[in-house]
């Protein structure tokens, strides 16, 4: 029986074996200290049996026959492999591991995102998103955003102008590099003056901005940042050919001296089309003849300790010529019979930035500045318009954060501004010089990841206007990733420039009747809301946001309340603009992403006496986007739908008088219509072509110009421009990279 049972036990050893379990204790040395490590990974070599250790660093693992070398694995610490020959509690000890391995982690860049961590509704516009289309200026960088619109001032200038928030663009500041720009002498045309290639990111902020920026900003704040001298791209260049004639080309390259701490880069810019067109044969070019040169050198000295210094300079020529498609371009306007606009543009801007930071002691000091010089000469007809502005704009942004944790910061600083205007319109002489000194403050609280508050004042000192503080606030609540709240208000200010602002009113036979300058004001209310979803282990994400702003003083354009002339006056009643946009964006296979949104407009102004719906305005928008991109992104395709609702048409000439009382006609409108582009990309190591058409149905508004066919006689009208003016196009373009290794 003895015998019997040692021999039963040998055959049973390998079964027991089986169910034996090892335990222990994982640690890690931290700064000479051993402490338990939670999380590692710990399996049997060459085996896919294995276990983690818990939240206090212990684990229990089967061992099977044959088993004795057991791996330990963590991130950070070194990888360790334990022989186990006994059946006591292992104690293990893993080293820490100074050189992790790289990692690199790929994903399909969406191009454009919305901020769910500025207290600030942001949306933030990249070079993907800006290949999606032709992208040859900002005013067609656009085209695919579900919130600024972008349209035409009248039918023979080329004049964009984008809106926010149903209001035209002047109530939004542009800045590049985050110092305000292209205002003034440059409104209508500077969208034009911004090379898509030449852009690194766009950053659209909508509702009341930052005190830091100035108090210009009423609707949002458009900002963009050029590509820096000191990136990994080493050259660009972005040759362009349209189908209707007009040619680009676009370059940049980037220098690197003394060891990568100065570098340069240079911007060129080179645009014509000479080909007269007339596709709804009215006898007036659809475009104007364009000439255009532009110069951008940048310098940046960084020494890695803290201090940088960014300098650069600018040179822009831009010419164009417009009208009946028999003018001479040599010959003056006033001496021929054809009708002919003229508009020569030289611009020259110089631009400082320099800043330090103290690290230790956190705290921040920059100083941003630039000078423009700006030269504009045109003729409407036998109308002339000619104008000079110098302006500067200094600021200084002192930030202190508070505490250790980044709880408390404050921005404070100092700003200047100046503004010098001298215009002649036919015979009659205008100067105006605008002198303001601002101070102000901003405080943003951030107790927790959840929670931003952010305040701001500012008081600036006006030459002319006097005293005035601008208050704005921002509210920011993430009570988890999934949800994003903010609430906004703020007030802001402007001094509408009447005459360079709307001087392609006169493309008109009616002369203008007009003050000067005109002091505006309004307040801007908002809130938003982002909420995201995990549909099919992609990221759906819904926004939400309504805008009000509400005018206290305004200048108002009014083609109605006068048969003989077009009046540009201050507001005399109420004018306010509600927006309600609803977006959604969604991967909705791998690679294909789509965005749907839908936006109402509710603008309205008192216009001779009335509270009416403000012409050219559409009520609503709607937009479908969707961006295919293929494996390894060796091709793009991209397509776009707009839905551009109805609106109101003023009704010029016909209100009349009866006794006292104004009485206008019933309400003109205008149709809603629908755009659509597309566009495909075919990339290679180095270099990529591109092909697509805007306008692929080469939808046309019936009548761009009224009165064509007597330019210079009563009825005549360039301006009532509510769609396109221009049919389908067609073009095709090649870019090529190469970057620093």
């Amino acid at each position: 029986m003895r015998s019997l049972l040692v021999f039963t036990c040998i055959l049973l050893q390998p079964l027991i074996s089986i169910s034996q379990e090892i335990t222990g204790v994982v640690s890690g040395l931290d700064d000479g200290k051993v402490r338990t490590l939670p999380g590692v990974n710990i399996y049997w070599e060459d085996s896919h049996q294995g276990t983690v250790s818990d939240g206090d660093g212990r684990f229990t693992l089967k061992q099977k026959s044959g088993q004795h070398m057991l791996v330990f694995s963590f991130v950070g610490y070194e990888t360790r492999v334990v022989h186990v020959n006994g059946n006591g509690p292992l104690q293990v000890i893993l080293e820490p591991n100074l050189e992790i391995g790289e990692v690199v982690v790929t994903e399909k860049d969406r191009g454009s995102y919305l901020s769910t961590i500025d207290p600030i509704h942001t949306e933030r516009i990249g070079g993907a998103e800006l290949h999606k289309a032709a992208c040859c200026s900002l005013a067609e960088s656009f085209e695919t955003n579900p919130s600024v619109d972008v349209s035409y001032n009248d039918a023979i200038t080329g004049a964009k102008q984008i809106r926010l928030l149903g209001l035209d663009g002047i109530y939004s500041q542009l800045q590049t590099e985050n110092i305000a720009n292209f205002r003034g002498l440059a409104t209508n045309f500077g969208l034009t003056y911004i090379p898509g290639p030449w852009m690194e990111m766009i950053q659209v902020s909508k509702g009341a901005a930052s005190v830091v920026n100035g108090y210009g900003s009423i609707t949002g704040q458009i900002n963009v940042d050029f590509k820096k001298p000191d990136s990994q791209e080493r050259l660009h260049l972005n040759l362009f050919g349209s189908a209707d004639g007009k040619l680009e080309f676009n370059g940049n390259g980037n220098i690197r001296l003394f060891r990568d701490k100065l570098t340069t880069g240079i911007f060129l810019h080179a645009e014509n089309l000479s080909n007269r067109i007339d596709h709804n044969h009215d006898g007036f070019l659809d475009h104007p003849l364009n000439d255009q040169y532009h110069l951008y050198n940048v310098w940046k000295y960084n020494n890695h300790k803290g201090f940088m210094i960014h300098g650069a300079f600018r040179l822009l020529s831009d010419d164009r010529y417009g009208g009946s498609v028999d003018f001479i371009r040599k010959v003056p306007a006033s001496g021929q019979s054809a009708y002919k606009t003229g508009i020569e543009n030289i611009l020259a801007e110089v631009v400082f930035k320099a800043g330090y930071v103290w690290p230790s002691q956190h705290v921040a000091l920059a100083l941003l500045s630039n000078m423009v010089s700006h030269d504009y000469l045109s003729s409407f007809g036998r109308t002339s318009y000619d104008a000079v502005e110098q302006r500067m704009n200094l600021n200084l942004v002192l930030t202190l954060d508070l505490d250790d944790h980044g709880h408390h910061n404050l921005n404070i600083g100092t700003s200047y501004f100046r503004d010098a205007f001298d215009e002649i319109l036919n015979d009659r002489n205008m100067n105006r010089h605008e002198s303001v000194l601002g101070l102000f403050a901003e405080y943003t609280f951030k107790p927790s990841e959840k929670l931003t508050l952010m305040t701001g004042i500012r008081g600036d000192f006006h030459n002319i206007r006097g005293t005035f503080y601008t208050p704005r606030a921002h509210v920011r609540y993430q009570p988890d990733p999934r949800y994003t709240f903010r609430l906004s208000a703020g007030k802001g200010y402007r001094t509408a420039n009447v005459l360079a602002e709307n001087n392609h009113l006169l493309a008109n036979y009616r002369p203008l009747v007009f003050e000067e300058a005109v002091w505006e004001e309004a307040w801007n209310y908002g809130a938003s809301f982002i909420r995201k979803f995990n549909v099919g282990n992609r990221d759906l994400q819904i926004t939400a946001e309504y805008y009000r702003t509400d005018f206290l003083n305004q200048l108002v354009v009014d083609k109605e309340s006068v048969a003989e002339h077009i009046l540009l006056q201050p507001l005399e009643g109420k004018s306010y603009a509600n927006s309600y946009q609803v977006d959604v964006r969604y991967p909705v296979v791998k690679n294909l992403d789509v965005t749907v949104a839908w936006r109402v407009n509710d603008v309205k102004q008192t216009i001779g006496g009335k509270l009416l719906e403000k012409p050219y305005t559409s009520r609503y928008k709607g937009l479908f986007t969707a961006n295919y991109t293929t494996r390894l992104k060796k091709w793009m395709f991209d397509y776009t739908v707009q839905f551009n609702g109805g609106g109101r048409l003023p009704a010029p000439g016909i209100a009349i008088h009866d006794g006292s009382s104004l009485l206008i006609p019933d309400p003109v409108t205008f149709p809603s219509f629908t755009l659509m582009n597309g566009q495909i990309t075919r990339y290679f190591r180095y270099w990529s072509i591109y092909a697509g058409g805007e306008n692929l149905t080469d939808f046309i508004q019936d009548h761009p110009v009224l009165g064509a066919d007597d330019p210079f006689g009563p009825g005549f009208d360039a301006t009532n421009i509510w769609g396109p003016v221009s049919g389908r196009r067609l073009y095709a373009g090649l870019r090529f990279t190469l970057n620093y290794k």
